[in-house]
């Protein structure tokens, strides 16, 4: 029986990974910085309660930890098109690998990926909130809370 995680991924990949990577660099640059984050998102989430685990996806946590991408430059271009900052995205995907990622035998991968993710959230913050302290978007900045609030207490745990 196919999940509602694994239903989302297929149609994401079909519908948005795909034609994306058929467009190549005519893409939009916010959506070719968010479908890779976001493909680890939804595998994470498809795995979730399975079998898998994170050396399933060794290749993602190696991409989360090595991004070169530059997510400041393209954090206000995301948050108009998909009202979440991109850092959050990415911190998202850093917390979801955390999850699954075994403690035991990938310790420093789990405790990495949180860094990651958190230092992610600084540059959301920033992108969130302006220099008086007012909120940019309530919605985006509901989900930056939330990652926070999750990864924070993943921290507290390793």
């Amino acid at each position: 029986q196919t999940s509602t995680a694994q239903k989302a991924l297929e149609l994401f990949r079909t519908h948005v990974s795909d034609p994306a990577a058929l467009a190549g660099s005519k893409a939009h640059p916010a959506l070719v910085a968010a479908v890779p984050v976001k493909m680890i998102i939804l595998k994470c989430r498809s795995l979730e309660g399975g079998e898998a685990s994170c050396a399933d996806l060794k290749s993602d946590v190696a991409y989360m930890l090595n991004r070169n991408d530059d997510p400041e430059r393209l954090e206000v271009s995301y948050l108009s098109y998909f009202d979440a900052a991109l850092s959050t995205r990415c911190a998202e995907a850093c917390l979801c690998l955390a999850r699954i990622t075994d403690s035991n035998s990938q310790e420093a991968s789990k405790s990495e990926l949180i860094k990651e993710g958190l230092k992610c959230l600084e540059v959301s913050i920033n992108t969130l909130t302006n220099e008086d302290g007012t909120i940019v978007n309530s919605i985006a900045h509901s989900y930056y809370s939330q990652i926070l609030s999750e990864l924070e207490s993943l921290n507290a745990l390793v």
